[in-house]
């Protein structure tokens, strides 16, 4: 009489490797008591959605705040969804995001650490071993039954209001005979493996979420594929197989992996292991533009939602960790305020400060974490940040830097290094509208000269012609120049005061503030710069003369 170990050998000769023999090639880690080994499994299936970055935050900051291992791995079973190269662009987004990686997927040809392959396309003969010993024990059985067939079934279910699924009378093949086996086999037939569910959907199994707590659902009584025709894996035989062979001791995934929880458990049952330790995440979320109501991210929609576009628009990566880090922990910001030089992978990453609802992707706050951070870096940081980035996304901005890097730096160092820095930037991208004034072709094209509240032609005139004939010095300090601007103020019977200004305004043609945004303007064409006298001291006593000379022919004529 043949036994379902018959049966497993029937479906699988080829397999010779035992999970005994997997179990030991892959040891328990040597890692100190309470450490996590955590792991980011994304599908290459394209770009890097933003939502996945959050949760290899997660997992690395969890894993490397308690002495552990955070692993890369690359689930690219699902071929039909794959696209060709993408699995090679995530582990070199993820260290240019800052993210700490300890071993796992690097590229087609390197990998990193003892406990791969990373790949799963290459494990492929350890998910046989699996099944294969779940067959030989009764625990799964192969299923010949046609995509039509299936159809057919779940039709009859819904017009029964039945539960969906292959279970009950309609799994046909749960007890198929070595001999029906055989002759299926022999018929050409190809085969997928269930796993054969002894759930009931009137009984209730619990699972102690580290976030969440205790969480309560339906068995799993559903007889669900774990191993395709193709006889490549499914998530739910690959988690087991991966999770439990790479030694993971806590599997961090967002909320929408909690209706398999009771499978997986079933599952690690089967095969008489203790489940890894779940952590079920608040998913990213967004409010719609459009109607203000929350939603999922979509690329359809959000641009952002390819983690690369954070790179183009010239971010530095602390933003988008630290801005992740406030999604992640509600004490992110506190502690960031009590910790301004610290960097954040000092940040002791709290499970209990996690939400358990969705988290809200906002721009405008990430653009002010940006916008902070870049305003405290020194101008070598800076000007190294944005170069690199300009190189890639802004060839205009490369350009103007390597012609006189020193320049450069003296220009994006003006009111920076000081306790309450400007912030100009909210990215590197905004560098280029901001300093190109700085460059003489800038003045080589018509400008367009706006003085905002004197507007009088004859007046503008007479402002720069007396500033230029009677007050210009470039060797003035800070202190003699501007006393020199009020003293012009007095002359032409503007105030030089803003306070006295503001008690008499009638008195007065304008104020101090009107008189230094027409020379501002006459220098850079902008109303609303940085601190004009240091602009006068990096132009220069020649390039300040040739601008007044290009101000009185393009204006005055």
């Amino acid at each position: 009489m043949y036994t379902s170990k018959d049966i497993a050998e029937l479906l699988f000769p080829e397999v010779t490797i035992t999970v005994e023999e997997l179990y030991a090639k892959y040891p328990k880690r040597g890692l100190g008591e309470g450490s996590l080994v955590t792991r980011f499994a994304p599908s290459p299936t394209g770009y890097v959605h933003i939502g996945g970055v959050y949760q290899a935050v997660i997992n690395s900051f969890l894993a490397h705040s308690t002495g552990g291992k955070f692993m890369l791995r690359i689930e690219d079973t699902d071929k039909k969804r794959e696209v060709e190269g993408s699995a090679d662009l995530i582990y070199p987004l993820l260290i240019k995001m800052g993210i700490k990686i300890d071993e796992g997927y690097v590229s087609k040809e390197e990998e990193i650490g003892e406990y791969g392959p990373y790949l799963q396309s290459n494990r492929t003969e350890y998910y046989k071993a699996f099944v294969k010993d779940l067959v030989s024990r009764g625990l799964a059985y192969p299923c010949f039954c046609t995509e039509e067939e299936e159809e057919i079934a779940r039709n009859e279910q819904k017009r029964l209001s039945a539960p969906s699924g292959y279970h009950g009378r309609w799994a046909k093949c749960r007890n198929l005979s070595y001999e029906q086996v055989k002759e299926n086999l022999d018929a050409g037939k190809t085969f997928k493996i269930r796993i054969k569910s002894d759930g009931d959907q009137y009984e209730r199994v619990t699972c102690n979420d580290v976030l969440r707590g205790e969480i309560s659902f339906i068995e799993n009584f559903v007889d669900y594929v774990i191993l395709k025709s193709d006889k490549t894996a499914l998530y739910h035989l690959a988690h087991l197989v991966d999770d439990t062979l790479m030694r993971t001791t806590t599997v961090i995934r967002d909320e929408s992996w909690l209706p398999s929880v009771p499978l997986h458990l079933q599952l690690f049952r089967y095969m008489n292991l203790p489940a890894p330790n779940y952590l079920h995440t608040a998913q990213v979320m967004t409010v719609d533009p459009n109607t203000n109501v929350v939603r999922k991210i979509s690329k359809r929609y959000d641009a952002w939602a390819d983690s690369r576009w954070f790179f183009e628009q010239g971010y530095p990566t602390k933003a988008i960790i630290e801005y992740l880090l406030t999604l992640i922990n509600s004490n992110f910001e506190e502690w960031r305020a009590e910790n301004p030089t610290l960097p954040e992978e000092d940040f002791n990453l709290s499970i209990e400060k996690m939400s358990k609802s969705g988290a809200i992707f906002d721009i405008e706050k990430l653009n002010n974490i940006s916008k902070d951070i870049i305003s405290k870096m020194n101008k070598d940081t800076l000007y190294s940040l944005a170069y690199d980035w300009a190189k890639t996304y802004d060839q205009k901005l490369a350009s103007l830097i390597e012609k006189d890097a020193e320049y450069f730096k003296r220009i994006i160092n003006i009111e920076r290094e000081s306790v309450k820095p400007r912030k100009d930037y909210v990215t590197f991208k905004d560098i280029y509208s901001q300093v190109e004034y700085m460059y003489d072709e800038y003045f080589d094209n018509p400008v367009v000269y706006d003085f905002k509240k004197i507007t009088d032609k004859e007046t503008i005139i007479e402002l720069v012609n007396e500033y230029f004939n009677n007050y210009f010095d470039i060797n003035d300090d800070n202190t003699v120049w501007f006393g020199k601007i009020k003293e012009m103020c007095d002359k032409l019977g503007y105030a030089s005061n803003i306070k006295e200004y503001k008690k008499n305004p009638d008195n007065f043609k304008g104020n101090v503030a009107d008189i230094s945004t027409v020379l501002r303007v006459v220098f850079t064409t902008r109303s609303c710069t940085p601190n004009l006298y240091e602009i006068m001291q990096i132009l220069g006593k020649d390039e300040l003369y040739k601008r007044f000379k290009f101000f009185t022919e393009n204006y005055q004529n």
